[in-house]
């Protein structure tokens, strides 16, 4: 088809190509100016053990997973700070998958400390938290150590080589930034 010496096809070839070009360019540079130093920094931080970042190829306007494993031993409360101011100051909104590996007696622990927590974050009440996981992990021999700040409760369960790694938000405000968890046990987050 033409219209006085203008050929659709050429110019919708022609368009096509520049748009793909363009989708390309702007990949690249996300990946190699943007995500690649996001990991570079990451990795960086005393405990991470090993980030992943992912997204769909089709899924703009989505939350970048950010999946990372963290060593044992280092207190969660100093880490998990450390990751989320990087993640503020770069911008975008992320999703925190921390990995852990619980076993059937650390989930059924959780299972009755999530109740704990709950009340916790309502009432405010933290020094009763901390008396009553003692109490349950305790009994149970399970190996437990928890940490707050303004916005999250970090709860960590250890037995052996097996653990439980949750950071739930105290509010319901989620902000650019989420995290939820992998392991053993459906997803849980608080907010």
């Amino acid at each position: 088809m033409r219209f006085r010496g203008f050929r659709i096809h050429v110019a919708l070839l022609v368009f096509l190509v520049a748009l793909g070009l363009g989708l390309g360019v702007q990949y690249y540079h996300r990946q190699t100016q943007v995500l690649h130093p996001l990991v570079e920094q990451l990795e960086e931080i005393p405990g991470v053990l090993s980030v992943r970042l992912d997204q769909g190829m089709f899924k703009a306007g989505s939350r970048q997973l950010v999946s990372m494993e963290l060593a044992p031993g280092v207190p969660l409360v100093f880490v998990f700070e450390q990751v989320y101011q990087t993640l503020m100051a770069s911008g975008g909104e992320y999703a925190i998958e921390l990995e852990d590996s619980p076993n059937p007696a650390i989930l059924n622990l959780f299972y009755r400390i999530q109740i704990a927590v709950e009340e916790a974050i309502m009432t405010g009440e933290f020094t009763t938290l901390e008396t009553r996981i003692s109490r349950l992990a305790d009994s149970v021999g399970i190996d437990w150590e928890l940490g707050l700040d303004r916005e999250f409760i970090y709860l960590l369960l250890t037995e052996g080589e097996d653990n439980l790694t949750r950071v739930i938000r105290r509010g319901t405000n989620e902000g650019k930034i989420t995290v939820w968890t992998d392991g053993g046990d459906y997803s849980w987050t608080s907010g």
